[in-house]
């Protein structure tokens, strides 16, 4: 048996370390893999593996351990990105829901993360200030700021915004003046995915109008109160596939180019009138699959003459499965949660369409 055989002839006998014998760009990676405070406590095995957490290219913070304190934490995630040699880093994720650290200290650590030429950011804390440096960082691809934590923050965004390799944008902007999220969105010229979740204001004056060329993919929450105040979201988008649309909806949807739109999924429910459902639906009845929750009684649906796949969630009452399937002549799938009554002219309209098959 040669030397750099493993020998585990007996209990407590030595053992050949492989693992400290892999180059230093192969032990990063698979740090970089870990949980930040785990890829740290490696500093202990042994010498070799003393300053190799250091070369880590994703640095990823939680609070999620039963012995931390706001004190400690920051001390922690201070020590990290001081020490941190990556010159390409390319994830910081701070997810902070239990423990109210400063928001100084969260925008050095944004601060830190652009000047060591980050490429995604996942942003999740109590509190939050975003440094300038931020808007105009030339590495970033990525960036997440939001979820329930942040309904009640107000960010402000400065202009210009210049963030020239951003594809992908996810943020939460409750409380906040929308033109905060348009003067984000101007900023990223080849913004590919977006996911979007606003809260529609009394005092809001400009009307939603979504004009991105280069969009894939949209996902949009439009959460409001009040019934009364209505605005128009405007979709011009000719390149999107993907779109997404939930909350409470009380805004007219224009589709001024959808032309390449393939899927679409909607959860919302109309605060105004069924027109605008009616209106919405015109709009996307290009698509060739569809997810629908939430749907109420339309006397007239417009034709799908492409749709393939069909989704029905929650509960239908099946005289609305029966008009959708008579909408979509091409229909080759057909997937529904529950149907609620008329069981019975459901099951004949099913037998009609494979006698004529």
């Amino acid at each position: 048996m040669s030397s750099k055989e493993v020998k585990m002839s007996s209990i407590g006998e030595d053992v050949d370390d492989r693992l400290s014998g892999l180059p230093e760009d192969t032990i990063s990676h698979i740090l970089s893999l870990m949980p930040t405070k785990f890829a740290v406590r490696t500093s202990i095995l042994a010498k070799r593996w003393r300053y190799s957490w250091m070369g880590v290219t994703n640095l990823d913070f939680d609070d999620i351990h039963p012995f931390y304190n706001t004190k400690i934490l920051s001390k922690f995630v201070d020590r990290v990105m001081e020490n941190c040699k990556s010159s390409q880093l390319g994830l910081l994720r701070l997810h902070f829901s239990r423990k109210q650290v400063k928001r100084e200290s969260v925008s050095s650590w944004i601060d830190k993360a652009v000047r060591l030429n980050v490429s995604e950011l996942d942003i999740q804390v109590l509190t939050f200030e975003l440094p300038l440096s931020l808007f105009t960082c030339k590495t970033l691809t990525k960036l997440r700021i939001g979820e329930e934590n942040l309904k009640s923050r107000v960010w402000e965004c400065p202009c210009p915004v210049n963030l020239p390799s951003l594809k992908t944008l996810d943020i939460v902007v409750f409380n906040n003046p929308f033109v905060n999220a348009f003067e984000l969105i101007r900023g990223c010229p080849i913004l590919e995915n977006l996911s979007l979740e606003v809260f529609i204001q009394l005092d809001e004056e400009e009307d939603y109008i979504f004009n991105i060329p280069t969009l894939k993919r949209l996902k949009l929450i439009v959460q409001k109160v009040f019934s009364w105040v209505t605005k128009k979201v405007v979709l011009n988008v000719p390149n999107l596939e993907y779109l997404y649309v939930g909350g409470k909806l009380g805004s007219i949807f224009i589709m001024e180019d959808l032309s390449s739109l393939v899927e679409a999924s909607t959860s919302f429910r109309c605060l105004q009138s069924d027109d605008m459902w009616l209106e919405f639906l015109k709009g996307i009845s290009g698509v060739k699959s569809l997810s629908i929750k939430k749907f109420p009684f339309i006397s007239v649906l417009p034709i799908f003459p492409y749709m393939k796949h069909l989704r029905l969630t929650s509960v239908w009452y099946s005289g609305l499965v029966i008009e959708f399937l008579e909408s979509c002549p091409e229909l080759k799938h057909l997937c529904i949660e529950e149907v609620l009554s008329c069981f019975k002219a459901l099951m004949t309209f099913f037998s009609t369409c494979l006698l004529a098959c």
